[in-house]
């Protein structure tokens, strides 16, 4: 067994076994078929492996073909759960927390670095919402530069439409798991951070939506749409930011009734009339300007630019156990967020120039700290738009407020 001062380890029995279960596991649920050079296969630790990040099992996807354990910089969050906790602690895990900068993360990557252990990465930092690899973090180049060891990169193809991040289940279709040598430790050793940035999103990029468009591939499962109302949130058709209704394969806007269905190839069909975008990815790349154009028309003043109710707040800090706060409604202006109880009493004033750490969780929950205290937000159904709120406060603090935020 491997010990670390900070107690991350690995079990090498208990990795082999799950490693291998999982192998089984995998191949059943997304038809994997991986694509790794020999020199990979034999390449020996310590190296840096980055994945493109798709789904919640990618650390999983990308880590079960090695025979060494990767050692995952993984968010704190998925230590609060502990069937993935238990898995993670096994398959090796780096815990830090989103969207914030985190000392004792960094130290644990040189520590396993310099024990001859090999460190995962997801440079994107969060899984893409519309199939599209999302802006890299400009930091995970410079620590590869320090780190001075090979770099592999892992694109994954198929996964987005496997295991959308909305969606409720797996659907079985087409997983291809390409990996690639990016790097060596010498030659990483002679770039800038620049020209390791610009080759990892070069071998990184990928669009799942023009992907599934030439393979038509199609996929099993039948509740395609379920869920979706946590990415889109507006309709086309009336334009309003009122949100969707989903059952199974059909989505309906809850301000006109306008209806629309997936399809097994996951093309959305219009029920009647008008389709505007037959894929998330254009639909969400339109919502967007929507949502500035609401910011933009409202910045200056204290309008409410949208708010939710029926949500379950939860306090806690990093990795720690929640703890139930209230029921209630969540409120936006163009300067706060106001948290109010099921009675309309006003629980927490918090100003968008004191929130840090702004990020979406697994099963699509918000989370931010405020005075040191990590806020979680979520709804009971999972009808809740993480990513309406995520997109209009970034937006707000970046571009509105000009606040100096992290990658």
């Amino acid at each position: 067994m491997v010990k670390k001062r900070n107690g991350i380890r690995v079990n090498p029995l208990a990795e082999r076994i799950v490693k291998s279960a999982l192998k089984v596991v995998f191949k059943k649920l997304f038809n994997i078929k991986p694509n790794m050079p020999e020199e990979i296969h034999n390449m020996k630790p310590p190296f840096v492996l980055l994945p493109t990040h798709q789904g919640f099992w990618d650390p999983f996807l990308a880590g079960v073909y090695f025979k060494p354990p990767v050692f995952y910089i993984t968010s704190d969050a998925v230590f609060r759960s502990p069937i993935f906790g238990f898995l993670l602690k096994f398959l090796g895990a780096i815990p830090k927390t989103k969207a914030r900068s985190d000392l004792d993360a960094l130290k644990n990557i040189f520590e396993i670095k310099d024990q001859g252990k090999s460190i995962g990465i997801f440079p994107e930092g969060q899984r893409t919402w519309d199939g599209k690899t999302l802006p890299l973090i400009q930091s995970t180049s410079k620590l590869i530069r320090m780190l001075k060891i090979p770099v592999i990169a892992v694109v994954f193809k198929g996964g987005y439409y496997s295991q959308p991040r909305w969606g409720t289940s797996i659907r079985r279709g087409e997983l291809i798991i390409d990996y690639k040598v990016l790097f060596t430790g010498e030659e990483v050793s002679k770039m800038k951070a620049s020209e390791i940035h610009s080759r990892i999103t070069e071998a990184l990029s990928h669009d799942e939506i023009e992907y599934q468009k030439q393979r038509k591939i199609v996929f099993t499962g039948g509740r395609y749409a379920e869920n979706i109302e946590q990415f889109l949130f507006a309709c086309p058709s009336c334009g309003e930011l009122e949100g969707f209704h989903s059952n199974k394969d059909r989505f309906t806007c809850l301000s006109c009734n306008k209806g629309w269905r997936i399809n097994s190839i996951q093309e959305i069909e219009a029920e009647d009339g008008e389709l505007h975008f037959d894929n998330v990815r254009d639909w969400g790349n339109w919502q967007l300007e929507k949502l500035r154009e609401l910011i933009d028309l409202y910045f200056g003043t204290e309008k409410v630019l949208f708010e939710d109710d029926g949500i379950v707040f939860h306090t806690g800090f990093r990795s720690r156990k929640l703890r139930f706060l209230s029921n209630g409604c969540m409120r936006l202006t163009p300067t706060n967020i106001t948290m109010l109880n099921g009675n309309g009493k006003v629980l927490k004033t918090i100003p968008l120039r004191n929130l840090s750490g702004l990020n979406v969780q697994n099963k699509e929950v918000l989370d931010f700290y405020f005075e040191n205290v990590l806020y979680t937000v979520r709804d009971r159904n999972n009808h809740f738009s993480s990513f309406k709120w995520l997109t209009a406060v970034d937006y707000l603090q970046r571009e509105k407020l000009r606040m100096n935020l992290p990658d």
